[in-house]
């Protein structure tokens, strides 16, 4: 007896030609797997900087603008408010100081794209020397009320606004304040390039609305005063007593903030007027840094988001004498 075997299997399997083309889709899956994905990221990252941003500015604003609400302040219950004393506003155009000077003492140049300076004094709140809270400097340390009346200058509260770069050379808007022992510095936000301010002062006659002015433009007004007085001092406190820093009614801020990431992708050829279009095709040759074109700021950071924010503030504690 004989005995066959036979397999009746066929054997099966994938070609080449096969193989390549479902290489070649997996990679076109993958590639808009990616694309997608890096798409979705952008959009993340875009978001995530405009919401970044917003909060930025509007944080920085409202610190300038609760600063300069309690410009002038005095208890009067604690202490006299004297005309003799200097203005608790004063500015300075394009200028920055340093944070281990006195105040405001010697400003200096070049300032970040001619960004200025705001100082803004308060008397502080409280009794038996003891602060209760309700007087704030831009650092959030709170103020007593001074024990001596006239009030020493020392005893005063500051808030001082200006623009200087941290050790990495990002731009911050910075917060100077009088310590319990010395001067001292905080960051209020990073990436502010530009920081402006302009005064309200009313007419001579009272007439409003007020005239919007530099500290340029005040300084200029100042020293046309005619101090009256029988001797040097007597003319130096009339001069103080005269000058148009104790007038101002209002204060425009206006601040140019950018991200902190590489987000844009149009043409980065922006222009940026921190007082409008108007004041800047007027006045940005005068009054630099009103007026930000991204052409002239660094290449590596054009590609940023950027955003104006302003306010006008009411001085609430204002001086005016318009005799």
């Amino acid at each position: 007896m004989r005995l066959s075997l036979r397999c009746d299997h066929a054997q099966s399997g994938v070609g080449l030609v096969e193989l390549m083309i479902a290489l070649g889709l997996g990679l076109l899956l993958a590639a808009a797997a990616g694309h997608i994905f890096l798409a979705n990221l952008a959009a993340y990252q875009l978001h995530d900087d405009s919401v970044r941003l917003t909060e930025s500015g509007r944080y920085a604003i409202d610190s300038i603008a609760r600063a300069v609400r309690q410009a002038g302040f005095t208890d009067l219950a604690e202490s006299d408010a004297s005309s003799d004393r200097g203005p608790d506003i004063v500015g300075w155009d394009a200028r920055y100081l340093k944070s281990t000077t006195p105040g405001v003492d010697q400003p200096l140049t070049p300032a970040i794209n001619g960004s200025d300076i705001l100082a803004l004094r308060f008397r502080g709140a409280g009794k038996d020397g003891r602060a209760d809270g309700t007087m704030l400097d831009c650092a959030g340390l709170a103020i007593a009320a001074p024990q001596e009346s006239p009030a020493r200058d020392d005893e005063a509260g500051w808030s001082i606004f200006y623009v200087a770069r941290d050790q990495s050379g990002e731009p911050e808007l910075i917060c100077k304040y009088r310590g319990r022992n010395a001067w001292s510095t905080a960051a209020i936000v990073r990436g502010v390039e530009s920081f402006q301010v302009r005064y309200a002062v009313p007419q001579g006659d009272g007439a409003f609305p007020a005239r919007l002015l530099t500290a340029t433009q005040i300084d200029a007004l100042d020293e046309q005063l005619v101090a009256q007085g029988a001797n040097p001092q007597q003319r130096a406190q009339d001069r103080v007593r005269q000058s148009h820093w104790n007038r101002i009614t209002a204060v425009h801020v206006a601040i140019l903030l950018r991200g902190t990431q590489p987000v844009r992708r149009d043409g980065l050829d922006l222009t940026h007027d921190l007082f409008g279009a108007a004041y800047g095709d007027q006045y940005a040759a005068s009054d630099p840094g009103t007026r930000i074109a991204e052409s002239a700021l660094p290449p590596a950071t054009r590609n940023r988001l950027r955003r104006v924010f302003s306010a006008s503030v009411q001085v609430r504690n204002a001086r005016i004498d318009l005799s």
